[in-house]
């Protein structure tokens, strides 16, 4: 049984870990703030799954770079 749980848990971080890249990359691209964000909380273990579906329903909304005043 424990056996398989780990097998479970190591095939999640194999799906989450390019869904992460691809989320960082376009948090990147549409200037949002701390894109790293979302790339730290998708890779979490079976808790990314969550922060994957968030992302994708809330990105036109999230908070985006403010251009620095000089």
């Amino acid at each position: 049984m424990l056996d398989i749980v780990i097998i479970l848990l190591l095939v999640a971080l194999v799906i989450q870990f390019p869904i992460g890249i691809l989320l960082y990359l376009d948090a990147k691209r549409l200037d949002l703030k701390n894109p790293e964000l979302y790339w730290l909380g998708v890779i979490v273990p079976a808790g990314g799954f969550a922060v994957i579906l968030y992302y994708l329903s809330e990105r036109k909304t999230l908070l985006k770079n403010e251009p620095e005043m000089p």
